[in-house]
């Protein structure tokens, strides 16, 4: 007979779970709280426009990569799946000057000479270091055996890249004497990761291994879930869970509002710290995952207030995305010049609606702007809400006065929604940063004294995101099928 797996969330981490021990002849049911699946990476519809509330791209588009077999194994990309290649990674406008990195770097060396030559030798180290990146990227997604620090050292600018372990962005920027190259390189990408998460994403996309499959999120997280029913996988949605019952050293049942789910083993996919202290009810909490915590302001962790807007008229001119420097706004516990502004015109099958465009305008926020929102009385809170999404919209169209009644809103989130819809700490929507302070980090599938449960998802090492959220699942379900054929 064989034994029943009760997996916790049915994000990315949980349906690869659920495909991987599946196949490995499991019986396999799935708790999710909300009513379908996807966690952080999801995509729903308003007023017919559809919505993409994660993917900005997909590491692991290049065919080549380890990565890339993993997101076929799961049925997220395939023969059937066109995969969208954009040719930069966005633009930063600063003051009239615009600064654009694009796939071909020799491109975006020349772009960048003649805004500042007098940055020639700061632009080569950046351009020769972004390339490194991208081969040390490479041979790892080839190599699963390979390790990081071996890839490094065959790289004749490495010394280069592991200080930017210990940089961040906005001292790195200080090598270039353009201040709006300067805006370009402390706006980089989302999030509060260090330079070297930077060059690591960059040369990704360099050598065509982070692209956009059709679509987005909503449609690739649809066919992963189909695939799982097509294996037998059991759904429940709308079925939070409440608390994990203990005894004798074993997770004996999933206490949920409809009952008590039980099974042989159980995998948790959300965050380690929701598990431990919520779940679990704190008595058997992780020292690894409390000390995290305790450092959040080494790491920070990375969230953000999104304004969804359907845009009337032609955006293609607008690049994907454009990083707009803005008067200062304020949005959550701080003051922001900068506002990405993200137009989905290149996916008009899906994403162009009776001739308008979804937009979305992200600003990042953190753990300081989750405890601001989070002091503040329901009512005050809204009108906040109301008030940012106001000034959120306000500076796009300062920006873009060719739309200009032509704006429909759609929607707005920021960090309280994230933490209803997900119970990630914070609200956020990526795992402690890699940042300078807080080196990169990696926890391991099991949780001490608790032999039945596993724990996998983006929480379980730095930076996160999605490729993460399925790596470690695939590590967890390695560990779990070892563990049993002992």
């Amino acid at each position: 007979m064989s034994k029943r797996v009760v997996i916790l969330g049915a994000g990315i981490a949980g349906l690869t779970s659920a495909i991987r021990l599946r196949e490995k002849g499991y019986e396999v049911v799935v708790l999710e709280k909300n009513k379908d699946a996807g966690g952080l990476c999801s995509g729903y519809f308003v007023n017919g426009h559809y919505i993409d509330a994660c993917l900005h791209w997909l590491m692991g588009t290049n065919e080549k990569s380890v990565l890339h077999q993993e997101w076929v194994h799961i049925g997220a990309l395939g023969e059937n799946v066109n995969v969208l290649s954009l040719s930069t990674l966005g633009s930063w406008e600063y003051e009239g000057t615009t600064v654009t990195f694009y796939r071909d770097l020799d491109k975006t060396e020349e772009e960048l000479l003649k805004i500042s030559p007098q940055d020639k030798w700061a632009i080569h180290r950046f351009i020769e270091a972004v390339r490194d990146m991208g081969s040390i990227m490479g041979m790892l997604f080839k190599n699963k055996e390979l390790k990081v620090n071996e890839a490094i050292r065959t790289l004749p600018s490495s010394p280069h890249i592991l200080r930017s372990m210990g940089e961040s962005r906005e001292r790195y920027a200080k090598r270039f004497n353009h201040p709006a190259i300067q805006f370009a390189i402390k706006n980089a990408q989302t999030g509060y990761n260090n330079m070297f998460f930077f060059f690591d994403f960059y040369g990704l996309f360099a050598t065509g291994n982070a692209d956009v499959p059709e679509g987005g999120a909503y449609y690739m997280v649809q066919r992963i879930k189909q695939k799982a029913l097509d294996l037998g996988v059991e759904f429940n949605f709308n079925t939070p869970v409440i608390e994990l019952l203990v005894a004798n050293g074993k997770v004996v049942g999933a206490k949920t509002k409809h009952g008590i789910v039980r099974g042989d083993h159980y995998i948790s996919t959300i965050d380690p710290l929701y598990t431990t202290r919520v779940l679990l009810k704190g008595r058997y909490r992780s020292l690894f995952f409390d000390r995290l915590e305790a450092s959040v302001h080494r790491r920070s962790v990375s969230s953000c207030f999104n304004v969804y807007i359907a845009v009337e008229g032609d955006m293609s001119s607008i690049d994907v995305p454009t990083i707009l420097h803005t008067k200062p706004m304020k949005v959550g516990a701080k003051e922001v010049d900068a506002m990405l502004v993200r137009s989905y015109h290149f996916d008009p099958k899906h994403f162009i609606k009776d001739g308008k465009t979804t937009v979305s305008l992200f600003i990042d926020q953190n753990e300081d702007d989750y405890n601001y929102f989070n002091s503040l009385d329901r009512a005050h809170y809204r009108r906040e809400k109301e008030k940012t999404t106001r000034v959120m919209i306000r500076a796009f169209l300062e920006r873009y006065p060719q739309f200009e009644g032509k704006v429909e809103l759609l929607d707005s989130f920021g960090p309280l929604e994230l933490k209803e819809q997900t119970n990630t700490s914070f609200g956020s929507v990526q795992s402690y940063s890699f940042t300078d302070k807080g080196m990169f980090y990696i926890h391991g599938p099991k949780l001490r004294r608790l032999d039945n449960l596993y724990l996998c998802g983006q929480w379980m090492r730095a930076i996160g995101g999605t490729p993460t959220a399925l790596l470690t699942a695939v590590e967890c379900c390695k560990e779990f099928d070892k563990q049993e054929n002992k």
